[in-house]
């Protein structure tokens, strides 16, 4: 039986994810308050043994010791709110519940913080993202999925956009949490193809490095382009991993 885990407790839960467990900075992000969050968790005695955690984004968190039984009741708290895409520690043979469906993704990182951030691209001006500039997000639902509000973004994440003519032409954005920066953007369809995603990237590393942040990436498995730009970017695969999906 899962039960809720109020916010001043939800640093009880940290030793059930292991330094291989994925999307770690969005773990502690949300352990440490800094991304909106939900946790329920189940007790042997005094200890934590199993948990869930539920972003406000479409990514939630199982770990510890997790039961046949216990992915039945995870799955009747998630699925009422699709999307959702659920991080469990799959190598432990325990199946999500009927309900969900599978996908599979990929998590690149770079063992130690490095790397200085570029010169913005020849034609374009490099601004940091703050409140007044998140209204002209293009991912602006994504973000606020993540964080809650522009307030919650400027002050526990950062991001940098690329400026063209007044209009955003590419984005990059970190979640920070637990030492890591975890990567992701967007390019506004009329600028793709000129590796603008990469430049933000490699800007949200550097000013990472500047902090020390070691980066993360991950994608789907079948996002050819998003592995493309982790590659160009320097960073190394570290696993495939499957997930368990409810889809809208």
């Amino acid at each position: 039986m899962l039960d809720p885990v109020s916010p001043d407790r939800y640093a009880t839960l940290a030793p059930l994810f292991g330094p291989s467990y994925p999307n770690l900075a969005f773990v502690h992000a949300a352990l440490e308050g800094r991304i909106p969050a939900r946790a329920w968790a189940r007790h042997e005695g005094d200890e934590v043994s199993a948990c869930l955690i539920a972003t406000r984004s479409h990514f939630c968190f199982a770990a510890g010791d997790l039961t046949t039984d216990l992915m039945d009741g995870i799955y009747a708290l998630l699925r009422d709110r699709p999307p959702v895409t659920l991080v469990y520690p799959a190598d432990q043979g325990v199946a999500p519940a009927a309900g969900f469906g599978k996908a599979e993704r990929i998590q690149f990182s770079r063992a130690e913080p490095g790397g200085a951030a570029p010169a913005p691209p020849e034609g374009f001006e490099l601004v940091r993202i703050d409140e007044r500039l998140f209204e002209k997000l293009n991912w602006r639902d994504m973000v606020l999925s993540i964080f809650g509000s522009a307030e919650g973004y400027v002050k526990h994440g950062y991001g940098f956009c690329l400026v063209q003519d007044g209009r955003v032409a590419a984005e990059g954005h970190g979640v920070v949490g637990g030492g890591l920066v975890e990567l992701g953007g967007f390019t506004h369809p009329h600028y793709r193809r000129r590796n603008l995603y990469a430049a933000m990237s490699a800007q949200i590393i550097g000013y990472g490095a500047e902090h020390g942040l070691r980066p993360v990436l991950s994608c789907l498995a079948g996002n050819a382009a998003s592995v493309a730009v982790a590659r160009r970017i320097g960073l190394t695969r570290d696993f495939r991993y499957e997930v368990a999906v409810v889809e809208p």
